[in-house]
């Protein structure tokens, strides 16, 4: 097992594009929490597909949380991997920022994270919401008297948005990505589908700054890292999470995981490594 964990979840010096810094989940730790958690050495990406992950049209705020001792296993095994810690730029300069999409609460996060690391001397040149039009749900969303959608909202909160004058002078674009139709019903874009829109407006080389906040950071990573191409430099912060403010932390913590380890293999499997 521990073989196989470290091919799907190691990074190795080969990628589609070019990360500023490495990210990985420890084998050994993930091993760890698949025996606690009664995941099988089988086949631990179906298997984690099956357990952890949401189910399909399900949104993260709808999961429902593990069994108390569960519950206390895995986001204590979190904090100690650093999955709540706020992930921080490697350089100070980067052409363009790039903040996900997400409901309207989490897209004021990373807006204000992205304010505060322009506070502490991180500079970049445009500014981009890479958004999808996900209709507004009011259980979990503001402004769903003044707008429709998320693509609408994040124009709402960047024109609300308390900046520093240099900053709020940058260009700013809002890459609007429509639902998509599969069979009977519509699905939201998920980060894949926006930055492959976003790469049809710029030029595909340069430096990008993406904005997330945890535990999505690892998950998001390992899209952006299948989706550019190696001309362009990334990297990837956020700010980090307080377990406590969310009834359903360690349900959403394994769904992300999830992702990420997925995520990670179809990365090494097209590159040939399975």
């Amino acid at each position: 097992m521990k073989k196989y964990l470290l091919l799907a979840v190691s990074f190795c010096s080969l990628s589609f594009s070019s990360p500023m810094q490495d990210r990985a989940i420890d084998p050994a730790a993930l091993s760890e929490l698949c025996l606690a958690l009664n995941i099988s050495d089988n086949d631990i990406i179906r298997e984690t597909q099956q357990q952890w992950l949401r189910k399909p049209g399900q949104e993260r705020w709808e999961l429902t949380e593990l069994s108390l001792e569960q519950k206390r296993f895995v986001l204590d095994w979190a904090e100690k991997q650093g999955l709540f810690a706020p992930w921080k730029p490697a350089c100070d300069q980067y052409d363009e920022a790039l903040i996900l999409g997400a409901t309207t609460s989490r897209m004021q996060m990373r807006l204000d994270y992205l304010k505060k690391l322009w506070m502490q001397g991180t500079r970049f040149e445009k500014i981009v919401f890479l958004t999808g039009e996900r209709p507004l749900d009011n259980r979990v969303d503001d402004f769903t008297d003044l707008c429709k959608n998320e693509s609408e909202a994040a124009q709402i909160l960047w024109e609300n948005a308390s900046l520093p004058d240099e900053m709020r002078r940058l260009p700013v674009i809002f890459i609007s990505v429509p639902m998509k139709k599969e069979g009977s019903t519509l699905k939201r874009p998920n980060t894949q589908d926006t930055i492959l829109a976003w790469l049809q407006t710029t030029l595909k080389t340069g430096s990008a700054l993406f904005v997330s906040d945890q535990p999505f950071c690892g998950y998001q990573f390992a899209v952006i890292k299948t989706c550019l191409p190696d001309s362009v430099l990334f990297d990837l912060v956020g700010e980090g999470a307080d377990p406590a403010s969310h009834p359903a932390a360690a349900a959403i913590t394994l769904d992300s995981i999830a992702r990420w380890i997925y995520q990670e293999h179809i990365a090494q499997k097209s590159l040939g490594r399975f």
